[in-house]
């Protein structure tokens, strides 16, 4: 009877320690899985999930998940990397309380078909956090000017970015300009008396959507807003 007392008091001490040092690992590998099942690929990635007390972890739900990765894809989005921390994480029903980290080097489109990319901050609740991208000057200017030659066949000699959401655009004899926004598709539009032009725009699989533009010391700010919880598979 003593011997099957030991024995019993054992398995209990082994699924204890099990349950205390396994929890994050198999946490971590649930929700790497449901990041791939919803679309998301990377060249290297690691998922830390942590909680007080561990085996908490085991009833699916995480104090904080730590998402990092290089090359990444989100079906068909790309980014250079990311780095992402959710917090109060209910692993089973692929939600969120919070979000906060960067994306660097996401992929915007633009008409001319040219590569060019931007970081985006983000910090907010998981559902729709905010998010903050900024395109620099320069790449406006390039994007700008092969949108008009492609458009309308102009060559733009310079442009001016104007607060709060004005852009300049000077050719040989003329000088124009235009207001940028987000139009019904998502797509950042300059709209000027030639016509509406899109400059900028996001991949529609990933999910950031823009919602107002701005110009900021002569770079583009873009609001936008992140479902986090479309990421992990809500």
């Amino acid at each position: 009877m003593r011997g099957c007392l030991f024995v019993v008091i054992l398995a209990a001490l082994v699924v204890s320690v099990v349950a205390w040092f396994g929890s994050p690992v198999l946490a971590s590998t649930v929700i790497s899985a449901a990041l791939e099942n919803a679309g998301y690929h990377a060249g290297s990635s690691t998922v830390t999930a942590t909680s007080s007390p561990p085996p908490k972890l085991l009833l699916g739900r995480a104090d904080r998940v730590e998402i990092a990765g290089t090359d990444v894809d989100f079906r068909t989005f790309h980014a250079a990397s990311l780095s992402l921390v959710l917090t109060d994480v209910d692993v089973l029903a692929r939600t969120a309380d919070r979000i906060r980290g960067r994306i660097v080097g996401a992929e915007l489109k633009t008409a001319d078909g040219e590569p060019t990319t931007a970081d985006v901050d983000i910090d907010g609740p998981a559902d729709a956090a905010a998010a903050t991208i900024v395109v620099d000057g320069p790449t406006v200017d390039r994007v700008v000017r092969a949108a008009f030659l492609d458009a309308f066949g102009v060559a733009v000699t310079a442009t001016e970015l104007v607060a709060p959401n004005t852009l300049r655009v000077s050719a040989p004899g003329a000088t124009v300009q235009g207001r940028l926004e987000v139009n019904a598709a998502g797509a950042i539009v300059l709209t000027t008396p030639l016509g509406s032009t899109e400059i900028l725009g996001l991949d529609p699989s990933f999910p950031l959507r823009l919602h107002e533009v701005t110009a900021v010391a002569g770079d583009l700010r873009i609001e936008a807003t992140l479902d986090a919880e479309a990421l992990i598979g809500g």
